[in-house]
């Protein structure tokens, strides 16, 4: 599952911040078809951001997530093909660790 964090210096809106690093795991394949992205409340309790910020960054994945009311949020599609993924494997590790 992912982990999310802010830069609060980075000048990026937060939930764009959250667009961007659910985009960077399907690229890397750290999510993949199916996977459940955490709960609104779960990424509220961990960041501390307003649950309104979390819902409006989970709708922009229109067409790679799909919200099933009162089970969450999965993964639908991807954005990578397998030999991309093999490319970025290194980054993958890194970002597991």
């Amino acid at each position: 599952m992912i982990d999310f964090h802010l830069e609060v210096r980075s000048g990026v809106a937060p939930y764009m911040q959250l667009v961007h690093q659910v985009r960077q795991a399907l690229r890397v394949g750290m999510l993949t078809v199916g996977d459940q992205l955490p709960t609104v409340k779960d990424v509220v309790a961990k960041i501390a951001i307003n649950p309104n910020t979390v819902v409006k960054a989970y709708r922009e994945h229109e067409g790679l997530a799909v919200g099933r009311p009162g089970v969450g949020t999965f993964i639908t599609r991807v954005l990578a093909d397998d030999e991309l993924l093999a490319a970025h494997e290194p980054l993958r590790s890194e970002l597991r660790d």
